[in-house]
């Protein structure tokens, strides 16, 4: 186990700050965190070959096939650095769980944590109403909460903000609703097999603390990230 990487898992619902707060978790320390959606989506932005077998799907707003998402995430892997894996919003159902733990045997990952943020679905339908997503470098806004300097225009890039035609109210209260049948059974899975290994967060704290109460617990659970304490500060 020692020569192995830890890998950890973030799960949450729609809008509860998945992405926002594994991204700040690797701004803190030496972690690599893989966005599923994003890194599937940036094929099909790219055009490649990969990205014109995904577009289909998600096109027709389709789950996209296990073999291409184990494609993609082994591609990524194979390139992550850093003293631990993230991997944000995966698995996110139970047909998922296989390729999981086959993509941290053939990579040689272990297991050391599992996050869950918990949001209720009224409180996620407000966040993701204001959500704005820059469609060149990805970066995440909020119109309420965490504008950009500029109006529609990404701060680190210049590219234009969009929002996701899935973050309008409707859309939010169905995908939540996927979310309680996909993904629950997911999080109850690793509650039971790996209890020790998983706890909760509250996704309403402000997330700068949500942000400190996680790197601490993930700083007791791999030893290895405390030498990136100090950074932190």
């Amino acid at each position: 186990m020692s020569d192995k990487k830890c890998a950890a898992v973030l799960l949450g619902p729609p809008g509860s700050g998945k992405t926002t707060l594994a991204r700040a978790l690797a701004a803190r320390g030496r972690i690599s965190v893989l966005e599923t959606g994003n890194l599937l989506g940036k094929e099909v932005r790219l055009d490649t070959q990969m990205g014109r077998q995904i577009k289909p799907y998600t096109v027709a707003g389709e789950l996209v096939p296990l073999e291409l998402v184990k494609q993609v995430l082994s591609s990524e892997l194979e390139n992550a650095q850093g003293n631990l894996i993230l991997f944000d919003g995966f698995p996110r159902s139970v047909e998922q769980l296989e390729l999981f733990f086959q993509l941290l045997k053939n990579h040689n990952l272990a297991l050391c944590a599992v996050i869950i943020l918990k949001l209720d679905p009224q409180s996620a339908i407000n966040r993701l109403s204001g959500r704005r997503i820059c469609s060149q470098c990805g970066a995440v806004y909020n119109v309420y909460t965490d504008p950009s300097k500029q109006p529609e225009l990404c701060d680190r890039c210049a590219g234009k903000l969009t929002q996701r035609p899935d973050d309008r109210a409707d859309v939010v209260t169905e995908r939540f609703k996927i979310y309680e049948r996909d993904t629950l059974p997911v999080i109850e899975f690793f509650k039971k097999e790996f209890g020790r290994l998983t706890w909760e967060e509250s996704a309403n704290s402000l997330p700068d603390q949500i942000l400190d109460r996680v790197w601490r617990r993930l700083v007791d659970a791999i030893p290895r990230l405390a030498s990136n304490r100090e950074q932190a500060r």
